[in-house]
């Protein structure tokens, strides 16, 4: 019987330190790992944690389908300005009309609807899409998530800031990515040193100091072998938030007293 006991006890000890192994190598969930806050408190300054966030909640994925069936991912930021709701991305990536094109949310698997398209302007390559506010997501303000004297444009623009955006690349994210300012072009673009890839084009870019300052455009093309172009996935070209104009979004009727039928008019 002693025996017997002393079997049990030494049995039990190995269960229960197995156990405590086990709850403390216990590995997270996939939605624990996909958690906003499941930024570095060690690698990270608090500021960049708060921007990141920042970043990840804001961030979306537009899909624009064509009559022809064709579709095209990228990447937009939820935005509230004047009280209303937008999603900004860019105008390459709109192929289809307001009724075909979707707003995905991927925290959540939800597809919400375009309400109307605001502004498509091919020149600066930007689409504004108005949408019925959504639940779940932190958009960014504007104008207050915005550089706001010209000391802070600059600050945000000066060689070597970081730089943060969430996009979709290759239409896989959210993904997170960081850089830093290389410099300025006459055409009125921001120069980074990052990382994009098809369906990035849209996210929203955040400054060192917490700003919205733009939205990734693409990446530049240099002379690869025997002359043929070649992608430089990690320079990345940013256009300007004071860029884009907001006066088509001026004097119309808030999206809620627009009839359904008519949300797709343009």
């Amino acid at each position: 019987i002693y025996c017997f006991l002393v079997g049990c006890l030494a049995a039990l000890a190995i269960i229960s330190s197995t156990y405590s192994v086990v709850q403390t190598h216990r590995s997270p969930t996939v939605a624990e790992l996909q958690e906003f806050e499941n930024n570095s408190d060690v690698l990270l300054v608090k500021n960049q944690q708060k921007i990141i966030t920042k970043s990840r909640e804001s961030a979306v994925q537009v899909i624009s389908a064509s009559a022809e069936q064709h579709v095209a991912m990228q990447s937009g930021t939820y935005i509230t300005f004047l009280g209303r709701h937008f999603v900004l991305t860019t105008n390459h990536g709109i192929i289809g009309n307001c009724e075909l094109t979707k707003i995905y949310i991927s925290h959540t698997d939800e597809l919400v609807d375009c309400g109307r398209f605001i502004e498509l302007n091919a020149e600066i390559d930007y689409a504004i899409i108005e949408i019925r506010e959504i639940k779940d997501r932190k958009a960014i303000e504007l104008p207050a998530d915005m550089p706001r004297k010209h000391k802070q444009w600059k600050e945000s623009f000066a060689i070597m800031n970081r730089l943060f955006y969430t996009g979709y690349p290759n239409s896989t994210g959210p993904l997170t990515v960081s850089g830093e300012a290389a410099g300025y072009s006459d055409g009125d673009f921001l120069y980074a040193i990052s990382y994009a890839w098809s369906g990035s084009s849209g996210a929203g870019v955040f400054s060192q100091q917490g700003h919205y300052i733009g939205y990734v455009l693409a990446v530049d093309v240099g002379e690869g072998v025997i002359g043929q172009p070649a992608a430089l996935e990690n320079v990345v070209l940013i256009v300007p938030a004071f860029r884009i104009s907001w006066e088509a979004a001026l004097g119309l009727p808030p999206l809620e007293e627009v009839p359904e039928a008519e949300d797709t008019a343009n």
